[in-house]
This record gives structure tokens, C-alpha cells and sequence, in this order.
């Protein structure tokens, strides 16, 4: 059996990997050009990657965010039962706060609070101890000291400390956003596991707010080391269209030249990953890098939004799909339609050193709400569901107040959609592809409970807040 490494490049669309990743496309063997995501955020996208099942079927989405109710057994895991499955995520989401890390045997949470998985989280410390200055320091030194891994507890706070230092100061942040801490993570889970193992690791440093790093290829922007993607309003863009674009076309521009260079940097630090991780073991290893999502900005294509809110454009869709290290049998370039819906049933294949056929006709794609917290204006726009269709070069689209549009695409131009016909009928595609008409599965959803008030911690839901979602 082969070991399986799924690299998930959070919120990287296709045309902008294509550009900035060259060095993990000269090592992959295999391109699927026209792979799809199943949904447009991060919690229903990866709950969709593991069950192979719809938004609406698995029924983790914006009305539920906990991936507690989904066991294992309701996973590709489940198909392979002698690889021992391994997790490390930079994505809040995707991580211990929402249940996901109980479909791995191991887990390890990465963030900014705490960049040892082993040692203390530091911005929970923070919230659960509320004294100031050096009364907290020495608090946080004792619990460091008591800890059953004091260094790296002592490391993450440092850290935090140093994040905060330099964010106050027109310099380059010094510290990435996860990339170098799950190359780490993932290569030290390779070399301790003597069975095969089964490898997710999700990487954020391409998700907004985006700012100059040390590590980013300075030719590729020109964003000032005080410039934030966080510092210009988004809904400026998506409520107003292409006079929201021109008002604030500079920082648009800024954002994507830094949205490039970071997927440059992910693209150096990945292929070092994947070398780490071949040192680690001695088993045969297939990588498979792909995206949960992609991520809208600005351009007409997707209708000027910005971000990734209720939409299902091809920006968010179309996603990369790179194998590296497969076993013979597949062309350089596949095409045909890889919904991610079908990922499990490829890593499955490829751990058992198979090659197989897993594009189609026609595939679909969900959004049961969206991810936003609260829309500055028509909460049940922004907060609808949509659904599509993909067949040849058109995508149909529809959603739960009645919109519908037929999309025409084309193979040669990644991420790019144009509109040609609006109040198109979907009613065949809505039968034949998902189990409940999308108006009755919304009202039911939503009233299922409130789609923000998970059951999170003060520092998930700080971190929730920095990412934009709250």
C-alpha cells in the first residue's frame, strides 16, 4: 500500500496556481484541468472532500458547523482501514474547534497562537486569564514551566509576543501563516508512523487578510510593509459592482500582485515539504495538492465580488488538482470534469497503487447559506443557497429566491465565466442530482438553529474574527 499526502492550498484558485506555482507543477506528474470544487468555503468544502456526499447530504454547512456528527465510517478513511490517517491544519475550521480532527487517529492544530502544536495555546491562556502586564507574564511563565512541554510553550508565546511587536511597526511580518509549521508537523507525523499513513495537511497563508511577509518574492508586488488587505472594505465591492472596483481599484490590484506571492511562497515551501516528508519514509508516497476553494477578486468574470460570500463562480470552483509521485497510467493532462466529490474515491485508488477513472459528464456543486456573519445590507441575498450544474462548456445556476443563469465556460481559461441567459429551467438538473427542492432544504436548514453561534471558545472565535468571518 502506498502512503497518500492531501495538501489542501486553502481559498487557491486555478489560474493564479497555474501562474505563481511552477515548481509543484514541474514535479506533478498529473494535471486535472478541469477539477471542481463541491462548495465555496472551507466547511462545507472539506466535509464534502471526506464524505464524498453534497452540502445538503452531509449536512455540514452554514446552519451546522460541526463536523462532530460525521463518523469515520462515513469517510474515504473508512476505505482505508490499515493506513493510519494523520491531520495537520492551519484552517480553524478544519481543526479540533469544529470536530474535524475525530476522523484522524492524530491531530495537531496549527495557528498563530500556537505555532508547537504541543505546547500551550496562548491566545486561550489569554482569555482565561484575565490579569494585565507583569502579574499575566509570570502566570503564563509558571503554566509554561508546569507544562508538559515548557520550551515550545515558551516558543509560542514568544511568537505571539513577536506577531504583535511587529504588526504595530512598518516592517514585513516576520512569521508565515502556518506554511513552515505544517511542513514541519507533517514530516515529523511521517517519520513516526511505521504503518502507511494517510496524510491531510491545509495550509492558510494564501486566505485574506494578506500583507507582506519576509519570506514573500518581493518582485511580485508592490505592497507597502504597512499595506492590509484587512484595511479596505470588501463590501464596498460586492454590494456595488464594478463602481465599488473603480473606487478602490488600487487596493484590489495590491491585493491580488500579494494573493500571487503568497501562492509563490506556498509553492517553495510545499515542493520542500513534499521532500521532507520523502526523507521521512521509506514507503512509496503520492501527493495530490489541491484546494478547498478559490477565492473571487474583483474580477468581471465573478461579477466584481470580492472574497468568497455567497457565490458559486468558477473563481471559487475551479480549483487546482496536481499528482505527484502517482503510479503509471495516467496522462500528463486529464480533462473531463474531477468533482471533488470523487477526491476520496482517488486517494483511495492511489493508496492501493490504482489509477482510477474518476472524471465525469457532470458533476454539481452547493452553498447552504453562506459563510458571513452579518451582511451589511439584504441578509436573505447573501444568505441564500445556490446550486449548479456543469455540463461541457455551460454551467447552469440556481438559487433558493428564484434566480437562475445559464453560464457559458471555456477549457482554455481557467476561473472564467460568462453569463448568457438568465431565468433559465433547472428543474430536470435539481431532480436528478440533489434530494430536496433548494427553497424547502434552506428553510429547514436555517431553521435547524443559528448558523453562527457555535459552540467555540474566546480564542476560536478570535481567530474566526481575524479571518474575517466574524
Amino acid at each position: 500500500m502506498r502512503n497518500v499526502v492531501l495538501i489542501c492550498l486553502d481559498t487557491v484558485r486555478k489560474d493564479f496556481f497555474d501562474e505563481y506555482a511552477p515548481r509543484i507543477r514541474s514535479r506533478a506528474a498529473v494535471s486535472f484541468e478541469d477539477c471542481r470544487a463541491a462548495s465555496s468555503w472551507s466547511i462545507p468544502s472539506h466535509a464534502s472532500v471526506m464524505t464524498g456526499a453534497l452540502p445538503s447530504e452531509h449536512g455540514v454547512h452554514d446552519h451546522n458547523r460541526d463536523f462532530s456528527g460525521i463518523a469515520r465510517e462515513d469517510t474515504f478513511l473508512a476505505d482505508l482501514p490499515d493506513h493510519r490517517a494523520v491531520g495537520v491544519s492551519a484552517n480553524v475550521y478544519a481543526s479540533s474547534a469544529f470536530g474535524f480532527d475525530g476522523l484522524f487517529d492524530d491531530f495537531r492544530d496549527v495557528s498563530p497562537d500556537r505555532r508547537f502544536p504541543d505546547g500551550i495555546h496562548v491566545g486561550r491562556f489569554g482569555y482565561e486569564h484575565r490579569d494585565e502586564g507583569a502579574k499575566k507574564f509570570l502566570a503564563f511563565a509558571k503554566a509554561c514551566l508546569d507544562h508538559d512541554h515548557p520550551a515550545k510553550s515558551l516558543a509560542n508565546g514568544a511568537a505571539v509576543q513577536l506577531d504583535e511587536a511587529l504588526a504595530r511597526l512598518p516592517v514585513p511580518k516576520l512569521l508565515d501563516d502556518g506554511a513552515n509549521v505544517i511542513a514541519r508537523e507533517g514530516a515529523k507525523a511521517a517519520r513516526e508512523t511505521t504503518e502507511p499513513f494517510f496524510l491531510f495537511a491545509n495550509v492558510m497563508d494564501a486566505h485574506a487578510p494578506l500583507r507582506h511577509v519576509l519570506g514573500y518574492d518581493r518582485s511580485l508586488h508592490d505592497a507597502s510593509n504597512a499595506w492590509s488587505s484587512a484595511d479596505f472594505d470588501k463590501w464596498e465591492l460586492n454590494l456595488v459592482g464594478k463602481a465599488g472596483f473603480d473606487r478602490n481599484a488600487a487596493d484590489v490590484r495590491t491585493h491580488r500582485k500579494l494573493y500571487g506571492a503568497a501562492i509563490d511562497y506556498l509553492d517553495r515551501r510545499i515542493v520542500r515539504f513534499i521532500d521532507r516528508v520523502r526523507e521521512a519514509t521509506d514507503g512509496e508516497t503520492t501527493f495530490v495538492i489541491t484546494a478547498d476553494h478559490g477565492e473571487n477578486l474583483g474580477y468581471a468574470a465573478e461579477d466584481y465580488l470580492f472574497g468568497h460570500d455567497s457565490s458559486l463562480s468558477e473563481a471559487l470552483l475551479h480549483v487546482p488538482l496536481y499528482v505527484v509521485d502517482p503510479p503509471a497510467g495516467y496522462d500528463g493532462r486529464e480533462r473531463g470534469y474531477l468533482s471533488h466529490l470523487r477526491l476520496g474515491d482517488l486517494l483511495v485508488g492511489l493508496a492501493a497503487g490504482e489509477t482510477p477513472d474518476v472524471t465525469e459528464r457532470r458533476i454539481p456543486a452547493e452553498l447552504v447559506g453562506s459563510s458571513i456573519a452579518d451582511p451589511p445590507e439584504d441578509p436573505e441575498y447573501w444568505n441564500r443557497m445556490l446550486r449548479c450544474v456543469y455540463e461541457g462548456s455551460k454551467k447552469v445556476e440556481w438559487d433558493s429566491l428564484g434566480g437562475s443563469a445559464r453560464y457559458e465556460l471555456d477549457p482554455d481559461r481557467p476561473c472564467w465565466q460568462r453569463r448568457v441567459e438568465g431565468g433559465v429551467a433547472y428543474d430536470d438538473l435539481e431532480t436528478e442530482f440533489f434530494d430536496e427542492e433548494i427553497a424547502a432544504y434552506k428553510r429547514r436548514a436555517s431553521a435547524a438553529g443559528d448558523p453562527h453561534g457555535a459552540d467555540v471558545d474566546d480564542a476560536t472565535r478570535g481567530r474566526l474574527a481575524d479571518l474575517g468571518y466574524l
